[in-house]
C-alpha cells in the first residue's frame, strides 16, 4: 500500500473491522431492540473519540506545555461525556418470566445488566481511546520521519545546486581562458575552436540541467572538451591519450550531467606543457553499470605548496557523496610528479 494512503487505511481498519468487532462482543442485539437510540449514539460517540484524540490530541500534547493542557482537556471531556452515556436508563424487558416474578429478583437482574452495559459501554471506550493514542503517535512520528527526509532532500538539492552552479563558471573561466590565448596568438584554430565551444554551451544548457544524462551524451561532451582543448595544447610536446568503451548494456545507463569533467580539466590544465615531453591519460570505461575514469598526467603546471585544493575537485567530491553515496570509490594521487585520478562509480 502506498504510504500516503495508510492512514486512510488504519482509519477504515477501526471503522469497518475494530469498532464491528467489539460490539459483537457485547449483547448488541439485545440493545437495539428496546434501545436502538441508545446503540447508534453509542457508535456515533466512539468514532468522534477515536478521530477526536487522533487528530487532535496527540497533536496538540506533543507540541507544547499549552498545547498538552488542551489535549488532557479534551481526553477529560470524553471521559465526562462518556460517563453520562453509561448513566442511560436502559430498559430491559424480561421475555419467558412470570408477569407476578418477584420484585427483588426483577430488580436484581436489571442491576446486573445495568452493569453489563456500563462496563461493555467503558470497554469500547477505553480500547477506542489506547487504540486511538496509539495511531495519532505513530502518525505524528511518520510525519516527523517524513518532514526530516523532505527536509534532507531539500537540502541536498539546494547543495547540488550550488555545487553544479560553482562548476558551471569554473567550466566556462577554462574554456574563455582557451579562446582567448588562442585570439591572442591570432591562431587559426578561433574559428574551430569556437564552434566546438558553442557546442559545448549548447550541452551545459540543455543537457546539463537535468539530473541525469546517458552515459553516451557525457562521453561524447567530454570528447569535445578534450578536442577543443587541443587548440591550445602543442602537440608536439603534449600528447593526449583519450579513450572510452561501453558494453551494450551499459550503453543505456545513465549518469548525473558534468561529474566527471572537473577531473579532466585538471589533467589538461596541469598535464599540458609547451616545454617538455608530457603525457596526459584519460581512460573512460562502462561495463556491467560499473563507470571507471582513469587519468594520469606529469604535473608540470603545479599548484604552488601553500594553495588549497581548487574549487572544482572539491565541489566534485561533494556531489559524488551526495549523488553516489557508498556507490563510489575516488583515490587521488600525486607521486613524483604524477597526478594519477581513479574513479569507480557504480551507476545503478
Amino acid at each position: 500500500m502506498n504510504n500516503k494512503y495508510l492512514p486512510i487505511g488504519i482509519d477504515l481498519f477501526f471503522c469497518i473491522i475494530l469498532l464491528p468487532a467489539m460490539m459483537m462482543m457485547l449483547p448488541v442485539d439485545k440493545w437495539l431492540e428496546s434501545n436502538s437510540l441508545f446503540v447508534i449514539t453509542l457508535i456515533v460517540w466512539l468514532y468522534a473519540v477515536y478521530f477526536c484524540i487522533k487528530q487532535i490530541s496527540v497533536p496538540m500534547a506533543l507540541k507544547d506545555r499549552k498545547h498538552l493542557l488542551i489535549a488532557i482537556a479534551v481526553l477529560l471531556g470524553t471521559i465526562f461525556i462518556t460517563w453520562l452515556i453509561t448513566q442511560y436508563q436502559m430498559d430491559f424487558p424480561f421475555r419467558g418470566h412470570k408477569p407476578r416474578m418477584d420484585k427483588f429478583i426483577k430488580k436484581a437482574m436489571n442491576i446486573t445488566r445495568i452493569k453489563q452495559h456500563q462496563q461493555g459501554t467503558w470497554f469500547m471506550y477505553l480500547v477506542t481511546v489506547c487504540f486511538s493514542i496509539a495511531v495519532g503517535l505513530l502518525t505524528e512520528l511518520y510525519k516527523q520521519i517524513m518532514a526530516r527526509q523532505a527536509s534532507e532532500f531539500e537540502k541536498k538539492k539546494a547543495e547540488l545546486a550550488l555545487y553544479k552552479a560553482q562548476i558551471n563558471p569554473h567550466f566556462l573561466f577554462n574554456t574563455l581562458n582557451t579562446l582567448y590565448g588562442l585570439m591572442i596568438t591570432q591562431s587559426q584554430k578561433v574559428e574551430t575552436a569556437f564552434m566546438q565551444f558553442i557546442d559545448l554551451i549548447k550541452y551545459m544548457y540543455t543537457k546539463a540541467t537535468q539530473d541525469t544524462v546517458n552515459i553516451e551524451e557525457e562521453a561524447e561532451y567530454i570528447g569535445q572538451y578534450i578536442e577543443l582543448q587541443k587548440n591550445r595544447i602543442d602537440e608536439k610536446r603534449t600528447h593526449i591519450y583519450y579513450s572510452y568503451s561501453a558494453d551494450e548494456s551499459a550503453k543505456n545507463t545513465r549518469i548525473a550531467p558534468m561529474i566527471l569533467i572537473t577531473f579532466i580539466e585538471n589533467a589538461l590544465k596541469y598535464g599540458a606543457s609547451s616545454h617538455i615531453e608530457s603525457d596526459i591519460i584519460i581512460s573512460l570505461k562502462v561495463n556491467n553499470d560499473t563507470l571507471t575514469l582513469f587519468t594520469e598526467n606529469h604535473t608540470v603546471n603545479p599548484k604552488p605548496e601553500n594553495k588549497e585544493p581548487g574549487i572544482g575537485i572539491s565541489n566534485c567530491k561533494k556531489r559524488l557523496e551526495l549523488l553516489y553515496p557508498g556507490k563510489h570509490n575516488l583515490e587521488i594521487s600525486n607521486t613524483n610528479g604524477i597526478f594519477t585520478v581513479n574513479l569507480i562509480l557504480k551507476l545503478k
